[in-house]
């Protein structure tokens, strides 16, 4: 026969043990989001978000396709020390945090302690009482109106649309890396560019001087050489200059110090083909800012349905555990569960008046609600601009790039045959000047276009937010909810 303190002690653990594991399986009630979709009419529905996994492979796959190792390198380098990411990935850890402590909602809450006092009293200190206390406390709120649930999927989504926001940063990144890597490269050729104007220049000086020691020309064709000279020399100065400061932007953007150290390839990559196009409304769902938006119009839709709960009457249902132990002298028995008690209750409440601070809540939750369904509207519209320039832009600077190229050859011939008729005497050293400018510009300009349009490249890949290492086909209609709904 089982006596009772045994009894007592298997139904206390029997309670416990089903508490703990049957509370996360509590119905709970679920807010309506359904005013979400109703409001976004007209966008898919089949919403679907790519993982990001913060694996720095993906990114360096998306710039694989210039091959330029270094660069892959310089890539990986900032991943890794941009502190402005690191700061930003702190912020997904903050957000994962305060996920966790929403959901810890869902859970009971089980407390114990145990305490000893000494005391002796004042007009006989050596009599001397020791006081022993054990307590366990164990509670569960049961979220009835559903309020910690809207909690926890706004808290989810909050940390969805940060990990977007950090995915957005490191593509960002990865994207000013290669602009400053190939902004280096690109004033290192007008660097060189400079310098063979400086050197054509010198040469055409001695001549120039020598036809003035020997009488040939007159004294403001041998100024007009010195300024030309000098000219050419000032803009060394300067291009100089501008190579370090590319060199210290591509350092800074890497997490290091600025000491001029950076080596980068010798001449700009040829330009990638154009990463593929899809349907626009599978293109942009690719873009980790429109997925932010997205995440951000379901937290503060589960925010303003937690408000909207404020005026209603609140029913909280409370199970709860107790056990308070209190032994003097002696620890005999002080944990012992025969005192152990199950509670449970509910209580009903309700805000009288409180001079519409509650309607104060919600009309501002409402408003914040609609301007977060504005915003995410703004940004998908403002990814559809983006897409849409971002292409011509680029089909122009690469039409472009042919006539550039046609102009900078025939200045070169014409600055070849200039310079010719100027060693033999018939021309002058102003047209002379004339055309090597005109020739220099042509080939500057060349050599610009290209950088920006390897510029360009990367603003069409990140407005698309796809891999342009992997190919895929245009997608269809069907591949959509809407048209799945249609067959």
């Amino acid at each position: 026969m089982i006596d009772k303190k045994t009894f007592l002690r298997a139904s206390s653990a029997g309670v416990l043990a089903t508490f703990a594991a049957g509370c996360g399986h509590l119905p709970i009630a679920k807010p309506a989001f359904e005013a979400m979709e109703t409001q976004r009419a007209g966008m898919p529905t089949d919403w679907t978000v790519a993982p990001m996994t913060g694996d720095a492979s993906s990114v360096l796959a998306d710039y694989s396709v210039f091959g330029d190792k270094q660069l892959s390198a310089y890539i990986q380098e900032a991943l890794e020390n941009n502190r402005t990411l690191r700061a930003t990935m702190e912020n997904v850890n903050q957000s994962r945090a305060l996920l966790k402590q929403t959901k810890a909602g869902l859970w009971p809450s089980l407390k114990a302690s145990v305490g000893a006092t000494e005391s002796r009293p004042t007009n006989d200190f050596g009599n001397e009482s020791d006081l022993y206390t054990f307590g366990v406390t164990g509670a569960y709120s049961v979220d009835i109106m559903g309020s910690l649930d809207a909690s926890v999927r706004a808290s989810a989504a909050g940390l969805r649309s940060t990990e977007a926001t950090y995915e957005l940063a490191r593509r960002q990144l990865a994207a000013t890396v290669a602009r400053a890597y190939f902004a280096v490269i690109e004033q290192r050729q007008q660097l060189d560019l400079t310098r063979r104007t400086l050197a054509r220049a010198q040469d055409t000086f001695r001549i120039t001087q020598t036809r003035f020691d020997a009488g040939a020309v007159a004294r403001d064709e041998l100024v007009l050489g010195q300024s030309s000279l000098a000219s050419s020399e000032a803009s060394i100065i300067a291009q100089e200059a501008s190579v370090r400061s590319a060199i210290r932007a591509l350092e800074s953007a890497l997490g290091r110090f600025p000491q001029q150290k950076a080596q980068v390839a010798t001449d700009l990559p040829a330009t990638p083909p154009s990463p593929p196009l899809g349907l626009p409304e599978l293109t942009i769902r690719a873009r980790p800012d429109v997925v932010a938006a997205e995440y951000n119009l379901i937290q503060t839709f589960g925010n303003t349905r937690v408000v909207h709960l404020t005026p209603w009457p609140q029913l909280n249902a409370n199970l709860g555990l107790a056990l308070n132990n209190t032994t003097t002298t002696s620890t005999s028995g002080l944990f012992d569960f025969d005192n152990l008690a199950f509670t449970i209750g509910a209580t009903l409440a309700q805000t009288i008046f409180d001079g519409g601070a509650i309607q104060g809540r919600i009309e501002a939750a409402d408003a914040q609600q609609r301007s977060a369904l504005e915003r995410y509207g703004q940004t998908v519209i403002d990814a559809y601009g983006n897409i849409v320039s971002a292409i011509d832009a680029l089909n122009t600077l690469q039409a472009r790039d042919k006539s550039l190229q046609t102009a900078s050859d025939a200045a070169k011939e014409s600055l070849r045959l200039a310079e010719l008729r100027y060693n033999e005497g018939s021309q002058s050293l102003l047209d002379l000047i004339s055309v090597r400018d005109r020739a220099d510009s042509a080939e500057s300009q060349l050599i610009a276009n290209r950088r920006s349009i390897l510029e360009q490249w990367i603003v069409l890949h990140l407005a698309l937010g796809g891999d342009p290492t992997k190919p895929t086909p245009l997608a269809t209609l069907a591949a959509t909810a809407e048209g799945a709904k249609k067959k």
